[in-house]
């Protein structure tokens, strides 16, 4: 999945694919069953151009490698293939992909992954030494904490490629657990991934 989660809005400091790879974590102290919130954000892998590039350019710069051949970016309403150069900062594409117009795309202009996604759903995953998943409670606010089930899957519904989805994270380690780091848990990401054509 080209979709990952981030700790911030910025979406520089990312926690978790759909792989399941790099664990959520924090530190607690289980002795006064100490509860914490955190806000989570989701969004397509995406960086920026690292140089302006004209409607008939078929070699664009990134500021970070991110995208490999084959695949679909979409810069402003254009939808571009990577044809070499994946993997690298500099690639060549194939521009006005899916039927799409070439058009010229200002220094800094987002560029994303050219897919939308239906039915998201995200749970708290545990694989490593006891299982702690239920200590996680899932919601789209931080309200909505106060209600949701420990351990229960949250459904995000659809997202389209240029949109970060946000929601609530809270873990409630019980009180007189000896548990001060909790560096295993994961936040595994189900759902279709389409094509933006």
């Amino acid at each position: 999945m080209a979709i990952h989660l981030f700790e911030d809005s910025a979406m520089t400091q990312q926690i978790s694919e759909g792989d399941l790879s790099n664990p959520d974590d924090d530190t607690y102290n289980g002795t006064n069953g100490e509860a914490k919130d955190k806000e989570l954000f989701m969004a397509n892998e995406q960086t920026v151009l690292a140089s302006p590039l004209a409607s008939g350019e078929t070699s664009l710069q990134l500021a970070e490698s991110r995208f490999t051949d084959g695949e679909v970016i979409i810069i402003d309403s254009e939808q571009m293939r990577i044809q070499s150069g994946g993997g690298t900062t500099t690639l060549g594409v194939e521009r006005g992909y899916g039927g799409t117009t070439p058009a010229a795309h200002a220094d800094g202009s987002p560029v994303y992954s050219g897919y939308d996604y239906t039915g998201l759903v995200i749970e708290p995953v545990d694989t490593a030494g006891g299982d702690e998943s239920d200590w996680y409670a899932l919601a789209l606010t931080q309200t909505e904490l106060d209600m949701a089930i420990p351990g229960a899957p949250l459904n995000l519904g659809d997202k389209t490629h240029d949109v970060t989805i946000s929601f609530w994270r809270r873990c409630i380690v019980p009180a007189g657990t000896a548990v001060q780091n909790k560096t295993d848990l994961k936040l595994g990401i189900t759902g279709t991934e389409n094509p933006v054509l």
